[in-house]
């Protein structure tokens, strides 16, 4: 009479433990599905762009300058653009917007909630197309027209920027050596405040260009970037600033030395993207463009290896917009070569 009850339990048991197995597997299987990264086609730039900055501004992605090709070009077949576009994501299209005041490639874009500026970069024509600027120019949530803003206190290209509360950041890039005229690299820091003046800040700790830069907080993160000059290097340097202690710190380096690299946030991780490395003798013609993909956790200060993207790109932009990150335009080859329209994304996880 027992042995069926025995029986009974003994498969009742075994079911228990097959569904904890098979709930276990299942919890496993949805972690590793939630970890992968899905690269999306997003919808297409009308030209090629590469060297862009873009930002949002009013829930819109507005990117502008940057070098595309030419017909009058000023460096290998590309020349500064004045055109300026804006997605709003969900009708799936570009739109033209008012042009530039003049031409610009690495325009620094960035926003705050009531402006997106175009700021410094480089203009020129053939055989001088590196030449620094100081302009800056500002658009309202109207879109109507770009205005003159106040100009930085020194010539600015290649730098980082960025929004913390309603001030501008600009950290390093290249300026003009007051010495020489030529072109150099700097750790100049400078806040535009209250959309109404510049003040200096604290230096970066690391002279470089070409780095990517997102904001967390009221941190500023800055990654990566490279060196000129007759020692030029990439870097894998990263470094935060702190807006309201005033202060720098250093942390994990990025796993590769990368510069024209870009980065943004998601789900609280600062995603970083591509990038590229010259050659010898700093013959960008022997170097190569990046398709890496990495993940920085600001809570742990370290870096994972995320799948890469499906194609190589330097030079691109990178937003986040409505738990979406972008990756916008850049060149599938290293320097001026190959630049691309297309434009992926990757969507955040959903919160629970």
């Amino acid at each position: 009479m027992h042995f069926p009850t025995a029986k009974s339990a003994m498969v009742a048991l075994s079911f228990v433990l097959f569904s904890a197995w098979a709930a276990s597997i299942e919890s496993v299987e949805a972690q590793v599905i939630s970890d992968k990264v899905t690269w999306h086609k997003a919808p297409e730039l009308p030209i090629a762009m590469q060297e862009i900055y873009p930002a949002v501004f009013k829930e819109r992605i507005v990117v502008g300058g940057g070098f595309t090709p030419s017909d009058s070009p000023s460096f290998f077949g590309l020349g500064p653009s004045t055109s300026v576009y804006l997605l709003n994501p969900p009708t799936g299209r570009w739109q033209k917007k008012p042009s530039l005041p003049e031409p610009r490639h690495h325009l620094g874009m960035v926003s705050n909630r009531h402006y997106v500026y175009g700021i410094g970069g480089f203009a020129g024509e053939k055989g001088s197309a590196w030449q620094i600027q100081r302009s800056v120019y500002r658009l309202d949530g109207t879109f109507r027209e770009w205005r003159k803003g106040p100009s930085l206190p020194i010539p600015l290209a290649e730098s980082v920027y960025a929004n913390v509360g309603k001030n501008i950041h600009v950290i390093g890039g290249k300026t003009i050596s007051k010495k020489t005229g030529k072109n150099v690299d700097s750790d100049a820091h400078f806040v535009l405040v209250n959309n109404a003046y510049w003040r200096k800040a604290k230096p970066a700790k690391i002279v470089r260009n070409s780095a990517a830069s997102a904001v967390i907080g009221d941190k500023i993160y800055v990654i990566g970037g490279r060196t000129s000059g007759e020692n030029s290097a990439n870097l894998q340097d990263v470094e935060v600033y702190d807006s309201k202690k005033g202060s720098w710190a250093s942390l994990a380096p990025l796993p590769v030395a990368a510069g024209g690299l870009s980065a943004s946030v998601l789900n609280g991780k600062i995603i970083v993207t591509g990038g590229e490395v010259f050659g010898p003798k700093n013959n960008w013609k022997a170097g190569q463009a990046f398709k890496q993909v990495w993940s920085y956790d600001p809570q742990t200060d370290s870096w994972e290896a995320l799948p890469d993207m499906p194609t190589p790109r330097h030079g691109h932009g990178m937003v986040t917009l409505n738990n979406t990150l972008y990756i916008i335009g850049g060149a599938e080859k290293v320097g001026p070569q190959q630049p691309l329209s297309s434009v992926i994304s990757i969507e955040g996880q959903k919160p629970q």
